[in-house]
């Protein structure tokens, strides 16, 4: 790409920059969960720990200075590989340059570090280095998106590209370690999410992001109280979907019994996805190992034993039946809990599953007193002698509730 040829759009045209045609050069055939599953576990085995994770929403916005406190510009979006988990650009939205009103120029994400106290990111280099920069125009934009082109971007800021042949982890290569299709954030907010039978099963609330590592941690999918769960959230691993042949929806591997069976939150009660082990049940939940390591096998809320309780054979009876009834008592059960003013996160996880309308509870609740509530709400909806109540109480020291 030559830096001289440089597209100058306005702000308004900033604003409708499509991101979709950011693809690689020649398709690559997909390496396939297992190979991907593999690299995360190597990753957590080397001690890859899990940074500042935030949402996508807030860093864009944010205002980016050099480290002479000299103002740079602002994050104007996110380009993000789903399929690979991978932040593979920064877009910066900066001006002044030749009596322009803005750029969009792309920088890679290792070369900006946040400053969470005093809310700006920080990159090595100043106005004349930006306006020398390889960016995107809309006339070009297919052109600039080819991986070579991504690379240049990448060495022109001091950073080895992860895609390329020469980039090797120090212990072995990197099956996800490649140019996938990409798209921005800001469009992915809102996205329809469907399963393999079209099924909707939601939308893209927000991309959950860890800008220090480069990756998409998790996407949170509101499911607008589809499953009987009320106004709720739930966090997905990035992998976990992929774009359907069109592009025009995502595509995740589950039914809607079992999305309205995972674990769930409230929107305004949001768990702290800096917490590895949180973090680490939600990937296991879909059978995706995570990228980082968990710290430990202790399980501090109720998604860490959902995903034990799945991956664990078990009695037909502790399993979901796919009847119409069994499926509807479920649902109407978690409904109550969620609905229950005063419980814990814990409380709201709990395993819930029925099965020739015998109801079964697991997992872990943090008092007696949740214990016996969940238990008369299941009894109410399904009778008390069809109910197994196997919660456990954690006692604990201390509540971050």
């Amino acid at each position: 790409m030559k830096r001289k040829m440089q597209f100058i759009t306005s702000a308004s045209a900033a604003s409708i920059m499509a991101f979709s045609a950011l693809a690689q050069e020649t398709p690559i055939a997909k390496t396939g969960g297992t190979e991907i599953a593999q690299e995360r576990s190597t990753n957590a085995m080397r001690g890859v720990r899990l940074g500042r994770v935030e949402k996508a929403s807030d860093l864009i916005g944010m205002e980016v200075q050099n480290y002479e406190g000299q103002k740079l510009g602002k994050v104007d979006d996110l380009a993000v590989d789903l399929e690979t988990g991978r932040i593979v650009q920064v877009i910066l939205s900066t001006g002044g340059f030749l009596g322009v009103s803005v750029m969009l120029v792309p920088v890679p994400p290792g070369a900006l570090h946040q400053d969470a106290a005093k809310k700006v990111i920080h990159l090595k280099a100043d106005k004349a280095k930006l306006q020398a920069a390889p960016w995107y125009g809309m006339s070009k934009w297919a052109d600039l998106g080819q991986s070579n082109q991504v690379a240049e971007i990448y060495r022109y800021h001091g950073q080895q590209p992860y895609f390329t042949a020469a980039y090797q982890p120090a212990l072995g290569p990197d099956p996800t370690a490649r140019l996938g299709y990409v798209q921005r954030t800001t469009k992915l907010m809102g996205a329809s999410v469907k399963n393999v039978q079209k099924e909707t099963l939601g939308k893209v609330e927000n991309v959950m992001v860890d800008l220090s590592a480069g990756r998409v941690v998790a996407v949170i999918l509101n499911s607008g109280g589809s499953f009987g769960v009320g106004e709720a959230l739930c966090a997905v691993p990035s992998a976990a979907f992929q774009f359907n042949s069109e592009q025009k929806y995502l595509q995740l591997d589950a039914s809607r019994e079992e999305l309205g069976n995972a674990p769930h939150f409230k929107a305004k009660e949001w768990p702290s996805f800096g917490n590895p082990t949180y973090v680490g049940g939600v990937y296991r939940a879909y059978r995706i190992e995570p990228y980082f390591t968990t710290g430990g096998t202790s399980e501090v809320d109720g998604t860490a034993r959902f995903v034990r309780d799945r991956d664990v054979p078990t009695p037909a009876a502790m399993d979901q039946g796919n009847s119409k009834a069994d499926v509807a008592t479920t649902a109407q059960i978690r409904k109550e809990i969620y609905a229950e003013k005063g419980m814990s996160a814990n409380a709201r996880n709990v395993k819930v599953s029925t099965n020739k309308s015998r109801v079964n509870l697991r997992g872990p609740v943090n008092t007696a007193e949740e214990k016996r509530i969940i238990g008369e709400i299941a009894g109410r909806v399904a009778r008390s002698q069809n109910v197994d109540n196997q919660l456990e109480v954690k006692l604990t020291t201390s509540s971050s509730e």
